[in-house]
């Protein structure tokens, strides 16, 4: 890419999309398009493509989606399906159309099987069926991996997919466990609660990556990833759902206790990739857990003493 190559990045108010922008900046590049889902709703394909008529971006990050938490997609295996497919299908079907240079696609670990063998390598995807609970996330997720694949299949389109686990980092208000935990954290903090209660055993492990070290990966792929593979962009660790809590508990300076709740739903399995394959191209991340951490937890209070005054 060229430092003033027309660059659009979907999803830019989101917390990955913002540090999407941050490492755009900081690079350099000074002609990035966006649009607010208000200017720009992604699911209609006619408002998408004329979008794209008008824009002509030379790049595109492809980072917005319908996201949420496990309940939520047990709640709303239709509308994440459906709505998922849409948002991926119609931005990267304009960017097909209307002759996009490059494409990074930001997929999920959820499109490898529920049984996969740890760590995942990107050749188990599609090689066994998707966890159940979030299925329609996942199936959408896989279906944008594909529509890469095939747009280098047929006419050589430089379209990379990137598959992230759980990204965490500033500006996160979703409803994951990260953001849920820091939510929490914050409330008992603020309000001298005696006790922070988390959902399972806490003994789930999970792979979490901070939205700067993701944000730098996808940048990489544009410049250095090969048209229609997938990459898996990891950090070479997992923590269980308990350390994190500790960390929090450490971060937050909260003195009460932990409390399991058993009778509440985990968060989805062991998600463990191996990203070796991006990392023979000569990418590595840099965010120490604990620090990224620390430094999420510090800005969600910054946000909630801003949003009371």
């Amino acid at each position: 890419m060229n430092k003033d190559s027309r660059i659009y990045v979907s999803g830019h108010g989101g917390m990955l999309g913002s540090a999407m922008l941050r490492r755009l900046a900081d690079g350099g590049y000074t002609n990035i398009i966006t649009r607010t889902h208000q200017e720009l709703d992604l699911t209609r394909q006619a408002d998408v493509e004329a979008f794209f008529a008008q824009e002509k971006p030379d790049y595109v990050f492809h980072i917005a989606a319908k996201t949420g938490g496990v309940m939520l997609n047990k709640q709303y295996p239709a509308d994440y399906l459906s709505q998922g497919t849409l948002i991926a299908l119609n931005v990267l079907n304009a960017a097909y159309a209307y002759d996009a240079k490059g494409v990074v696609y930001v997929s999920s670990a959820n499109v490898y099987p529920e049984d996969a063998p740890q760590p995942m390598g990107e050749e188990l995807f599609m090689s066994g069926r998707l966890q159940f609970f979030l299925g329609g996330y996942a199936l959408a997720k896989t279906v944008g991996v594909k529509f890469c694949e095939c747009a280098h299949r047929q006419a050589g389109k430089q379209f990379v997919s990137a598959i992230l686990p759980a990204v965490y980092g500033l500006n996160d208000h979703g409803t994951t466990v990260m953001p849920m935990l820091l939510d929490k954290f914050a409330d008992a903090v603020v309000n001298g609660k005696p006790d922070v209660t988390v959902w399972g055993t806490g003994k789930v492990r999970r792979e979490f990556i901070h939205s700067e070290d993701a944000a730098d990966a996808l940048l990489f792929l544009m410049e250095h990833g090969e048209g229609g593979q997938h990459y898996n962009v990891g950090t070479g660790e997992e923590h269980t759902i308990r350390e994190l809590a500790e960390i929090l508990q450490e971060a937050s300076g909260f003195q009460g206790q932990l409390v399991f709740d058993t009778t509440k739903p985990e968060s989805a399995g062991r998600q463990f990739l191996n990203s070796e394959k991006l990392y023979q191209l000569g990418w590595r991340p840099k965010m120490r857990f604990q620090d990224g951490v620390s430094a999420a937890y510090q800005e969600h209070m910054g946000w909630i003493k801003g949003a009371e005054g």
